[in-house]
């Protein structure tokens, strides 16, 4: 026997070795991979429908916002509408109220001056 035999037999052991621990390694990520995929399965049959009840909560909760826009739009033309009222009375009442705010204050002014008058 020669040294290049025994090299050979225990080159040809060590890949066999290797080869074995390889098989392992493929064996372990393949079932790994099998689980993994039962898995992936299993979480997909349990999103989808979650992902149907979450559009239709979306939708419904978009519809509710329209109405509560609505509902605000509304509030803001009562309020424009208030302030426009409050505007038109105020000139409506104000201009004849300083008319007898004047008035009364001139004729407060007369009457004092005619009792002054008098007195004397």
């Amino acid at each position: 026997m020669s040294w290049y035999f025994v090299l050979y037999v225990v080159l040809t052991i060590l890949a066999a070795i290797l080869v074995f621990f390889i098989c392992m390694v493929l064996l372990r990520l393949s079932r790994t991979l099998e689980s993994l995929t039962s898995m992936i399965i299993d979480v997909q049959a349990e999103v989808t429908p979650l992902l149907s009840e979450l559009r239709v909560t979306l939708d419904q909760v978009n519809s509710e916002l329209d109405t509560v826009d609505e509902v605000v739009q509304s509030v803001q033309d009562i309020g424009d509408k208030v302030t426009a009222t409050a505007t038109v009375l105020q000139e409506i009442i104000a201009s004849p109220l300083i008319k007898v705010a004047s008035l009364s204050a001139g004729a407060k002014k007369a009457i004092s001056v005619l009792l002054k008058k008098r007195s004397k």
